[in-house]
């Protein structure tokens, strides 16, 4: 009798536990983009990017999103590869998640721009999520 009890206890336990990190599962997608050029900001990143159609896309990526704790909504990773600069974007369970600017690390390398001073670019540094147009 108590082994059977044992087993049963046994079973909800294990069962329980594989329901559970079923649904905890997220389905992740990444999308990986060149970068063109970079423009740092007091407010971010402006940041034009290639579209799949070859032409030039544009988005604005706040600081708010960056955090030192990791608990941000992005990152940016130094490197002086051929491959930098780039960006991936993380969309977990179709919803925007994060993303990773791939920068290079000399600021005086090509890919690096400046904004003009003076500029009011608060409304284009207010968004939610990148745009999709890819």
């Amino acid at each position: 009798m108590r082994r059977t009890a044992f087993l049963v206890i046994l079973l909800v336990l294990v069962s329980s536990a594989v329901f559970a990190q079923q649904s905890a599962e997220r389905k992740v997608y990444v999308k990986t983009v060149p970068i063109a050029k970079v423009y740092p900001h007091a407010l971010g990143y402006r940041i034009l990017y290639f579209k799949s159609t070859l032409e030039y896309g544009e988005m604005y990526v706040p600081g708010s999103w960056f955090k030192f704790d990791g608990a941000g909504r992005g990152a940016v990773v130094w490197g002086n590869t051929q491959e930098y600069p780039y960006l991936a974007i993380y969309y977990a369970d179709g919803k925007f998640d994060r993303i990773v600017l791939y920068l290079h690390e000399n600021m005086k390398h090509i890919t690096w721009g400046s904004l003009p001073p003076g500029i009011d670019l608060a409304a284009q540094f207010n968004v939610q999520e990148p745009p999709r147009d890819f």
